[in-house]
């Protein structure tokens, strides 16, 4: 999908590959579709997305700034903060994964 989108958008196409785990279902969620969206949002420290029935687990220090910030970014000026996928020289952005915290 990434490759044809970058066919025909002129350099808008970003990629991102969100890596923080879910501990919801004994961890079983993972890295799951959706997960990012407190991250997005900027909402990861509400404590209802925590514990036992939670979604989330304490996140890396910053990670839903980082998050937060590039999707503002790319929904204001069209530039999360790094590359344009090049499908000659594929670029996807890690968040989440081996995050400093």
């Amino acid at each position: 999908m990434a490759r044809a989108h970058a066919r025909i958008s002129g350099g808008r196409t970003h990629l991102y590959s969100f890596g923080y785990r879910s501990t919801a279902l004994g961890g079983r969620l993972g890295a799951a579709h959706t997960v990012e969206l407190p991250f997005v949002f900027d909402v990861a420290d509400e404590p209802r997305l925590h514990g036992d029935a939670g979604l989330l687990a304490p996140a890396p220090a910053g990670l839903a700034a980082r998050v937060h910030g590039a999707w503002v970014a790319f929904a204001g000026a069209g530039n999360p903060g790094w590359a344009p996928f090049d499908p000659r020289r594929p670029t996807v952005e890690i968040l989440g994964e081996e995050e400093p915290g």
